[in-house]
């Protein structure tokens, strides 16, 4: 399905709700209808968004980069920088000299 069906099936969903001419279960059944529709909506959005995200300008000139290996580098880049372990100074040893 694409984004504009599944669009213009939700506004129909909409009218015919909106009409209140449904039986209860009628009623119910589109509105589960609808939220799948959303669910598609949103979900096709948002991976509309990320490739658009990813076109940068050089220079004068832009470029699409694949968004998927983006997400994933920079995923990478993030666990780099969280997991590498910080070295303790000397104050924060838990094995201090006891001179001191």
């Amino acid at each position: 399905m694409k984004f504009e069906e599944a669009m213009e099936r939700l506004e129909k969903i909409t009218e015919e709700l909106e009409q209140g001419n449904l039986s209860l279960d009628g009623a119910l059944a589109k509105f589960e209808e609808g939220m799948k529709l959303i669910g598609f909506c949103e979900k096709r959005l948002d991976e509309v968004k990320k490739k658009i995200q990813v076109l940068i300008k050089e220079g004068e000139k832009f470029r699409l980069k694949d968004w998927a290996k983006e997400r994933i580098t920079g995923e990478r880049e993030k666990s780099r920088k969280t997991e590498s372990p910080k070295k303790p100074s000397s104050s924060d040893s838990l094995f201090r000299n006891e001179e001191n």
